[in-house]
């Protein structure tokens, strides 16, 4: 229903004067017309009755009415049903792969215990599933690494020089005795240089809070100072931290100070970065 009934308004339609609405129309009396319905039928029977009396009293033919169409033919019986199969282990694995958005958004694997229980024919199949998304989705390089076939440890160091930097930190996560500590040390530098929050970033931190080479602490300073957003604050955190000066990687005693990182004032920026090294013990110069 409206919510007015009319309107005035001037020219230029600037202004409004809106009337009332108008009362709503009752509700339909339901039984009313239930009423009226039996009362039209119990005519329209009366009314054939009648017609019939009529009809015997002359000696004609009853009346009866048009013979009905014949019924439909009755539909064939169903194919009877197909004998209970339990879901093999390669049936269960499957529907597991399909990522849902809350799998998605709280980082649910695949159902990796599914492996513990299948056959060594069923393996193979779950392995045929997986090779060509190893360099998709860091789920299916945890399902490679718990594999750990001969060709599933090919498709992981394969998938290492993927650009995808949540594959590549997947592959340091899972499978470390498959990584030299130079390729290791390459990957967490190139995704403190390039991936965000949701790219692998995290997870390259939580790595780096117990594996900081020299190239790792450098790449963080470089990144407290070209990083945008986010990325600095977590940085700063993580080298107070890693020169013992800080409880945790990210100190909530000291979140005021990590948080002014999160400007896009350069002049700030690199006030911020003197008092940073100060409080660590490193020379800035090398970095501005």
């Amino acid at each position: 229903m409206p919510d007015y009934s009319g309107e005035f308004t001037d020219a230029k339609r600037h202004f409004f004067v809106l009337e009332p609405p108008h009362p709503r129309e009752p509700a339909p009396d339901m039984n009313a017309l239930r009423a009226e319905r039996e009362a039209k039928q119990r005519a329209a029977d009366e009314k054939l009755y009648k017609a019939q009396a009529r009809e015997r009293k002359k000696g004609e033919k009853p009346y009866v009415p048009a013979t009905p169409s014949p019924l439909p033919p009755r539909p064939a019986a169903a194919a009877a049903p197909q004998p209970f199969r339990p879901a093999t282990a390669v049936d269960r694995f499957r529907a597991r792969m399909n990522v849902t958005y809350e799998r998605w958004h709280e980082g649910i694997g695949y159902d990796l215990e599914i492996l513990k229980t299948a056959t060594p024919e069923e393996l193979v199949e779950i392995e045929e599933l997986l090779l060509p998304r190893a360099a998709e989705d860091w789920r299916d390089i945890e399902a490679l690494a718990a594999l750990d076939s001969p060709r599933a440890r090919v498709a992981l160091r394969k998938a290492l020089r993927t650009s995808n930097h949540r594959v590549r930190i997947a592959v340091l996560q899972h499978a470390p005795a498959l990584i030299t500590d130079a390729e290791r040390t390459a990957a967490l530098v190139e995704a403190l240089e390039g991936s965000d929050t949701y790219g692998g970033l995290t997870q390259a931190l939580l790595q780096i809070e117990t594996y900081h080479p020299p190239e790792i602490v450098a790449a963080l300073l470089r990144g407290v100072l070209t990083r945008t957003h986010g990325p600095p604050v977590h940085f700063a955190a993580m080298l107070m931290f890693i020169h013992g000066k800080a409880k945790t990687a990210f100190d909530w005693e000291q979140r005021p100070f990590f948080l002014e990182f999160h400007t896009p004032d350069g002049a700030k920026r690199r006030a911020l970065f003197h008092d940073l090294c100060a409080k660590i013990g490193v020379a800035p110069e090398p970095y501005l």
